[in-house]
Parts: C-alpha cells; sequence; structure tokens
C-alpha cells in the first residue's frame, strides 16, 4: 500500500486547525506542572532523553504491558524487534507512547532534540514498517493502528513551534496517518463491536479524522468513527456502567478513549448520538466507585494497580460532577493536565465536591458490591467472567485498610501462554474457595476457558450502619457441589466472612487467602494474623481443621513479580460445611460460637440449620437452611429474633437488625 499523496502544507495552517483540542495551552500546562509536580516533569524529561537515545523502555502511567529494561538501538531501530518471547513488547513498541515524552518534554524545556528525534524517528518507522508487508502484522494489528493514531496526533501538537517540523514532515505525517485511516475503515466485524480492540481502533480513527486537514475523506472517516463508536459503547457497556471485559484497567483505557471524544467532540463542534455522553458519565461514575483509597484500581482480571485518579479528574471536568470531583485531589495531575488544558485547572480546583453517605455500592449487571468507610475498602466479586481478560475469580474479596492492601488480587504478569499466565488466573489464586484441589475455571490456552462458572443469587443489604452481601456459583455443579460466600460488615475494623458449601458426599473445602507482599503472617494452629507496615490484622475461623501456608506471587505490573504470604483455610466435610473466617483490623477479637434455640420446639438447632457467634460484644446469627416452621423464632445469648442472617449487639433487647429474611 502506496503512501496517499497529500497537498504539502504549512506548520501555521496545519496546527491552527486544532488549537482549542487538548492542550491548547501548552505553555499554562508546562507552568502548571512544574508547580504542582515536578517529580513527574524530571521523570518524562528523563524518559525523553531515553528515547532521543534510542532506548525504550515502557514504564508510563497507562503503558498497557510495561517493561522495566530498556531495550536500546545503537544504530538504525528495529520496529519489529522481540526481545523475549512475549511478543506484547512490539506492540506497544508500535503504539509510539513515548513520543508524548518527547512532546511534553519539549513544551516543558524547549530543547530542539526532543522534535529533531520524533522526526527521525517518523521518518524511520514509515519508510520501514509497510503494511503490505507480511512481516510488520505484529505493528499493524488493529488496536496498535488505533493507538497510534491517538499518540501521533496528539503528539505533533507539542512541536507545533519547532522549524524540525517542515512541509515534508507534514505532508509525511498527514499521509501515514491517512493510510491508517483507511486501514481502520476496513476492518468492522461482530468482534471489533464486543472488543475493547474496536473501541481503540475507532477512537483512534475519530482522533484522526477530527484533527487532520478536512476532505470528503476525513469526514467521512469521522461519521463512521462516531457510528460504530456509539454501537460499540451501547453493546460492551452494562447498564451500572462497566465495560463487560470485566477488567479494571481495560474499562478504563475504554473510558480514556471515550472522554477523548467528548473533549474532541465539543471543541470541533462535532454532534453525537443520543444517550452517547450519559453512558459514558456512567463508566466514569463505575470507576469512581471502585477507586480504592489510595486512587487505584482494583486488580480485577487483567488489571495492573494504577492510580487512575487522572481519569476521574477529567469525567468530573468533563461532566461538572462533585462526586467524580470528590475522589480525587486538590490539583489536576500530570496526566490529566494535558487533555484538558490548564485553563482547566482553575475549574477543577473550585469545583464542589459531594460525598455520599452510603456505606456500599453495588454495580449489579457486572456483579460487584463496593464497601467502603473509616479507611476501609472491599470489594466483592460475584459476576461474569469478562471473556480473555476475566480471571476465575468467583466469589473473590479485596480487602484495604488503613493505607495498606491486606488481602489482594495477585494481578496479571504476563499473556504469555505458559504456567506463569495459569498461575494468576486461577481460581487459587484469588481470596475464594476452591472444592477438593479443583478451580472453579478451567483456562484451556492465554485467553479461552474450556470451563466457566456462573454467579447465583448475588444479594446485599445496607441497614443500621451494618453491610451484607452475598452470592453462589455453579462451578462445582459437576461434582455435586454449590458454593456460597456471605460477608457481613460489622464495622469498618471487623469483618466476617462465611463460606459454605451444600453437596451430599465428601469433599474437601478450601478457603484461599492472599496478603500484600508489605507485611507477613504468622498462624497458630486455626487462626492467623497479618502484619503490615501500617497496621496489624487479625483473623479467627470457625469449623477449620488446618491452615497451610504457601509462598506466592503478586503482580502490580505486567512483567513484575514478588513474593507475597498466601494461606489456605481446609475444611473436610461429607457433606454441608460451614467456615468463617472473622478479620479484626487494628486488635485481636474474642471468637466463640453460640448454641441456637427453637422458640417454639425449645431443642437447639443443628448446624447444618442455623449457626451463630459471639465476636467480642456482637452476636451474629446465620442460616444455611429455611427453619422457621411451623410459626418459630431463635433465642441466642438471650436474644430472640427470625430471620436468615441477624446481627445483636450486646445492649440490644430487641429483635435485633435482620440483614437477610
Amino acid at each position: 500500500m502506496a503512501l496517499l499523496l497529500v497537498r504539502r502544507m504549512d506548520a501555521t495552517s496545519f496546527f491552527r486547525q486544532n488549537e482549542n483540542c487538548f492542550f491548547s495551552d501548552g505553555k499554562a500546562c508546562a507552568a502548571y506542572a512544574w508547580r504542582h509536580d515536578k517529580r513527574t516533569c524530571r521523570k518524562i524529561i528523563g524518559l525523553a532523553d531515553q528515547t532521543v537515545r534510542q532506548e525504550f523502555v515502557f514504564n508510563l502511567r497507562w503503558d498497557l504491558e510495561q517493561t522495566a529494561k530498556p531495550v536500546v538501538f545503537p544504530t538504525t531501530i528495529d520496529w519489529l524487534k522481540q526481545p523475549g518471547d512475549d511478543p506484547e513488547f512490539v506492540y506497544a513498541f508500535n503504539r509510539m507512547h513515548y513520543w508524548l515524552t518527547l512532546g511534553q518534554a519539549y513544551v516543558l524545556t524547549g530543547n530542539e532534540d526532543y522534535p529533531r528525534a520524533f522526526v527521525r524517528q517518523l521518518e524511520s518507522w514509515v519508510h520501514e514498517v509497510k503494511k503490505e508487508d507480511p512481516a510488520s502484522a505484529k505493528a499493524w494489528r488493529s488496536i496498535e493502528a488505533g493507538i497510534r493514531m491517538e499518540y501521533w496526533m496528539k503528539a505533533i501538537r507539542y512541536f507545533k513551534s519547532s522549524p524540525a517540523i517542515t512541509p515534508e514532515v507534514l505532508e509525511l505525517f498527514v499521509s501515514s496517518m491517512r493510510l491508517h485511516m483507511e486501514f481502520i475503515m476496513g476492518i468492522w466485524d461482530s468482534y471489533n463491536l464486543l472488543s475493547n480492540w474496536g473501541v481503540l481502533a475507532n477512537h483512534g480513527l475519530f482522533v484522526a479524522s477530527a484533527m487532520l486537514p478536512q476532505d470528503g475523506f476525513t469526514e467521512k472517516c469521522t461519521k463512521e468513527a462516531i457510528r460504530r463508536l456509539d454501537a460499540e459503547l451501547r453493546i460492551q457497556i452494562y447498564d451500572d456502567g462497566v465495560h463487560w471485559e470485566q477488567s479494571a484497567m481495560y474499562h478504563n483505557e475504554v473510558l480514556h478513549d471515550y472522554l477523548d471524544v467528548l473533549i474532541l467532540a465539543k471543541a470541533k463542534h462535532l454532534p453525537l448520538p443520543q444517550g452517547f455522553p450519559e453512558r459514558i458519565h456512567q463508566m466514569a461514575t463505575a470507576a469512581a466507585i471502585w477507586q480504592k483509597p489510595d486512587g487505584t484500581e482494583p486488580q480485577s482480571g487483567d488489571s495492573d494497580r494504577i492510580d487512575q485518579r487522572d481519569l476521574v479528574q477529567k469525567a468530573s471536568i468533563v461532566f461538572c460532577d462533585p462526586f467524580l470531583r470528590s475522589k480525587c485531589g486538590k490539583h489536576l495531575c500530570y496526566d490529566a493536565l494535558w487533555d484538558v488544558g490548564a485553563k482547566h485547572a482553575a475549574l477543577y480546583e473550585a469545583m464542589a465536591q459531594r460525598k455520599d453517605n452510603f456505606l456500599m455500592h453495588v454495580l449489579q449487571d457486572s456483579g460487584q458490591v463496593y464497601y467502603q468507610h473509616g479507611g476501609t475498602y472491599l470489594r466483592f466479586k460475584a459476576g461474569t467472567l469478562g471473556a480473555g481478560h476475566g480471571h476465575a475469580d468467583q466469589l473473590h474479596l479485596d480487602v484495604f485498610a488503613r493505607g495498606q492492601d491486606i488481602l489482594v488480587d495477585p494481578g496479571r504478569y504476563t499473556y504469555v501462554p505458559k504456567s506463569d499466565r495459569y498461575e494468576f488466573k486461577d481460581s487459587a489464586s484469588h481470596n475464594t474457595l476452591t472444592i477438593d484441589g479443583k478451580g472453579s475455571y478451567a483456562c484451556k490456552d492465554s485467553w479461552e476457558y474450556s470451563k466457566m462458572s456462573k454467579a447465583f443469587g448475588l444479594n446485599w443489604k445496607e441497614k443500621d450502619k451494618l453491610c451484607f452481601f452475598q452470592a453462589g456459583h455453579l462451578g462445582y455443579y459437576q461434582d455435586g457441589v454449590f458454593v456460597t460466600r456471605r460477608v457481613i460488615v460489622l464495622s469498618c475494623d471487623l469483618i466476617v466472612i462465611l463460606d459454605a458449601i451444600y453437596a451430599d458426599r465428601p469433599h474437601v473445602m478450601e478457603s484461599h487467602l492472599h496478603f500484600g507482599p508489605q507485611g507477613k503472617v504468622t498462624v497458630d494452629g486455626t487462626d492467623f494474623a497479618y502484619h503490615g507496615v501500617k497496621t496489624d490484622v487479625f483473623f479467627k475461623t470457625v469449623n477449620a481443621e488446618a491452615i497451610t501456608q504457601e509462598d506466592t506471587r503478586y503482580s502490580e505490573r505486567y512483567n513484575q513479580a514478588v513474593p507475597n504470604d498466601s494461606l489456605t483455610i481446609i475444611r473436610k466435610t461429607d457433606g454441608f460445611a460451614s467456615l468463617y473466617t472473622v478479620m479484626s483490623i487494628g486488635k485481636p477479637v474474642e471468637v466463640e460460637k453460640a448454641p441456637v434455640k427453637s422458640n417454639f420446639k425449645g431443642t437447639l438447632f443443628p448446624d447444618e440449620k442455623v449457626e451463630a457467634l459471639r465476636i467480642n460484644d456482637w452476636i451474629v446469627v446465620t442460616s444455611h437452611q429455611e427453619w422457621g416452621s411451623p410459626t418459630d423464632s431463635f433465642n441466642v445469648c438471650g436474644h430472640t429474633g427470625w430471620g436468615q442472617c441477624v446481627v445483636f449487639r450486646a445492649e440490644d433487647n430487641d429483635i435485633g437488625t435482620v440483614l437477610e429474611y
């Protein structure tokens, strides 16, 4: 495919058409960045210097597959070089995210080395990486082409005052961008309709077509990009705002693209379909709900531990939303700044904030429950898998408290189809249950599962400052086992996890817990404690038979893993079995079982029907089967009650708080 011929143009007219787009006030952005985030400014300049020297490393905030060790090209750049067994390096290399560091470093310093390096690398890539060459296939996947269009269009605008951007350079740039647009225009099928690939590709098509010199072809591309993006938005995003692939990182990547569309459409006065902004607003709200107290996204599915507040900040500005604004810091962070411009910094800093009074938020369609109060954060998953990016994490529970991760999702580590990939996706690598040493899902390869597990019965209640949520799944129905988990939050420092299995023959029940790598675990019989750098957390189990301790791995970033402690709590059973894990943050608690009596019959309920725990001054009653026949109530420690989950405080003389009827 030959480069399309375009009319030669001067830099002034080329850049003038987009002067109101994204970082239109570059000098003001630089001044704001130096004033509020010198550390990131210096990092960006350092990375730009590496790029000038042709030393490439991918460790920017939203680099999807990060690297730690630079790959160096002393002379000619080999754009298709794959340094190991992972092709993700080639993909990331050909997205050119690092060109944004060249542009920002130029605005921050005025050093002409940066635009000259951009031009050299642009000319090298266009002449060496040909779309029609089969050897270039990895560089010309549709997702790379789409991401590249965004980064190229943003990068070149940083250099608008540089003499390095000659008419010849602009001609080469525009011709290549039009080839990219032709390529993406020819790709539209059911896979791209449903996959994040389609969004990333068509977002690039929209950005390039809206920002390039306008003619019939660019206008056609813009209209088609909006049509596709609207269809993708309507099918890929649940009504609760969550992207169906169940990965916080890919949800946020899609959100970034759609926020770009809103920002650019406003600047270009382009109409958008009915309901389009509202769906994106819902996406941003979901992201704000799941944001941890330290600003990071949860590591659900294929996700890294990334501070996501730049996205929530941008969304708060786009939608003038005080709830989104309340989830972020005082000043615009570095990445948000360059997408909205310094002109919005004062607006952001003056914006009203609104924090809601809910302890719990439920994203029902995606099957996620979030509790946040007093610095404690819980995330519970009981929804769809999310296809290739999803992990075997049904009934998984994250816990973050007092500034530290306590129970963690292990992350993703790699996409290469080998044991490392399956290790991090497996059920046993999540804070959930397995039966007889088998996972509830089975990987077929890096992306496909041969066995899956449907969640059932997601239920929740917030009442009297108490929170309750539960669900089950069918991952073991072939083995005659139904698995459930209930979580009762008595306070931000006291949490009860109740796991139960329903079966009619012997099984081994295993509850897996994985701890943040900043602390260590000690075990005393069937009790244990996590000693972190900021707090200690004490665990008491009821009905456990044994605890095994394992050395496992935790991955905050792609290609990186560190050791962490993990435990497996074991109970053997001939049929039904329950397992309680009481979690106390900051100080130990006393836990003991309490007998539960039928008021009508005057007999004790068997454990397989009703159980109760006394936890310091609390009494928690939970039932495993219906028991109230004919007209019965229970009595526990002098308290009378009725319901499937009832909580009493020691001083209560009434019927307690019913969390499940």
